[in-house]
């Protein structure tokens, strides 16, 4: 019975709600609004990220410079038909993206958004859980003693808590980031 996988698998629990989280808007231009946005471009579908660098100018805009020149209009048009309430706007060689101010309807509904996915996180650690606690019970009918068994599964309980704790930390920070006007 290894605790360090246990350890790792929810460490990946906490880090994909960090990544979820940071695509959800604050308010402030960050390049991971638009990154994962996909752009038709050479006759497949990716992330805006495989085809460009994006920089922010200030709290409100995004500079895409593409990598190649030909496919502006596919990135313009992909960054458009994201329906995220952006505009992008052709400059030349880039296109500026500019980004909304956050209504406070909008603000709510993002905390919803935001929720769900902490949700989401804390399923994916509690299946976790249920899987350490599994293979803990399959290696006492194996020959693991009573006491080894239990003294896993107080680890895998205190190991699940910090995770808890920590997933509720993120939530906290992230929902008094999405309500500040």
């Amino acid at each position: 019975m290894d605790t360090d996988i246990f350890k790792i698998d929810l460490e990946k629990c906490v880090s994909n709600l960090v990544e979820d989280l940071s695509q959800i808007r604050t308010g402030r231009a960050t390049p991971e609004l638009i990154q994962d946005i996909l752009v038709n471009a050479y006759e497949t579908q990716a992330p805006l990220k495989n085809y460009a660098t994006i920089n922010v100018t200030d709290n409100r805009s995004l500079v895409v410079i593409p990598w190649d020149k030909n496919i502006l209009d596919a990135i313009s048009k992909g960054i458009s038909s994201a329906n995220m309430g952006f505009s992008a706007v052709s400059e030349g060689d880039h296109i500026r993206v500019s980004i909304p101010d956050l209504t406070e309807e909008r603000r709510i509904e993002y905390v919803k958004v935001m929720k769900d996915r902490v949700e989401d996180a804390r399923i994916a650690v509690r299946q976790v859980r249920q899987k350490f606690m599994q293979e803990i019970d399959e290696q006492q009918k194996s020959g693991f003693s009573q006491d080894q068994a239990d003294m896993l599964r107080e680890e895998g309980e205190k190991l699940v808590k910090e995770s808890n704790a920590e997933i509720e930390e993120i939530r906290e920070k992230k929902e008094e980031e999405l309500m500040t006007v």
